[in-house]
């Protein structure tokens, strides 16, 4: 009998976990689902964070915004959770645009009245306004004529202030320029009438906290924030339509594209309403 080679053996191995990796990477990959908030990585759980701060802003509903936050730590105090976050941000120099700054004081408004407090307090207040300066011309003088000593008059001449020139100051937007880059109509009994946004920067990444406003029949309307389901990634946020309106969706930015889409049945089935899919990219 002969005896096993060693080469074989190593060769087959390496091949045996390739196709093994391949199989587990590619072909049919772990999709991690209903990651409860408390099991979220450092990074998550700071967009988590940031996302029901931005929320608590926006609605001013204290009750909403502490479920949600002991879901995170649920032992210990969630408002010294927020403050130490909120510490963490300041420590690493993170605050550079006015996007920042609204975060940073949306964390503070959240923390600080429930009687935490943290190395972030008080660094950063509300941005003053915006003034734009109209310039005044400054006139010329009028020029005085020396009497003529001789038949060639010579006229004084006459010189003006230098203009300061015109530069008003401006702020950076916070939410930044979005522009619609996908929406798939799609039937499914277990999302039944729901739209599904997603929000990414133009690397593909997903962005927590960006406002998404939903509208319809005229005056009617509801905001959400993104990266409060942490199951479906920083990105996503969700909305459930009624059944025979048209609603039309958008992130809460000044120019912002919007999409309008209708709670029509799915096919012949009455019972269960088309869902949608959107997807906004962000343009720095």
């Amino acid at each position: 009998m002969r005896g096993i080679s060693i080469l074989g053996l190593l060769l087959g191995l390496a091949v045996g976990i390739g196709l093994a990796l391949i199989y587990t990477w590619e072909i049919d990959p772990v999709i991690e689902r209903n990651t409860a908030p408390w099991q979220l990585s450092d990074s998550a759980r700071e967009d988590y964070v940031v996302a029901v701060a931005l929320s608590y802003a926006e609605n001013q509903d204290l009750q909403l915004a502490f479920d949600r936050l002991r879901q995170l730590r649920p032992s210990q105090d969630v408002w010294t959770v927020v403050a130490q976050i909120a510490c963490e941000r300041h420590k690493r120099v993170q605050v550079k645009t006015n996007s920042d700054v609204v975060v940073m004081r949306a964390l503070e408004q959240l923390y600080r009245p429930q009687g935490a407090s943290g190395c972030a307090d008080g660094q950063y207040p509300t941005p003053a306004p915006v003034n734009f300066v109209t310039q005044v011309p400054t006139p010329f003088p009028t020029s005085t004529l020396t009497p003529p000593a001789t038949k060639t008059p010579t006229p004084v001449l006459f010189t003006s202030e230098p203009e300061t020139p015109f530069a008003p100051t401006a702020t950076v937007s916070f939410a930044g320029s979005y522009v619609l880059a996908r929406i798939n109509p799609f039937c499914d009994s277990d999302v039944n009438g729901v739209i599904q946004v997603n929000v990414y920067d133009n690397n593909g990444q997903g962005i927590a906290g960006v406002p998404v406003r939903v509208s319809w029949a005229g005056d009617q309307s509801d905001l959400f924030y993104t990266g409060l389901v942490p199951d479906e990634g920083p990105e996503y946020g969700d909305f459930v339509m009624e059944a025979g309106r048209t609603y039309t969706v958008a992130v809460a930015s000044a120019g912002a594209a919007q999409q309008s889409v209708e709670a029509v049945p799915c096919g012949s089935d009455s019972s269960l309403i088309t869902s949608y899919q959107i997807s906004f990219r962000r343009e720095d």
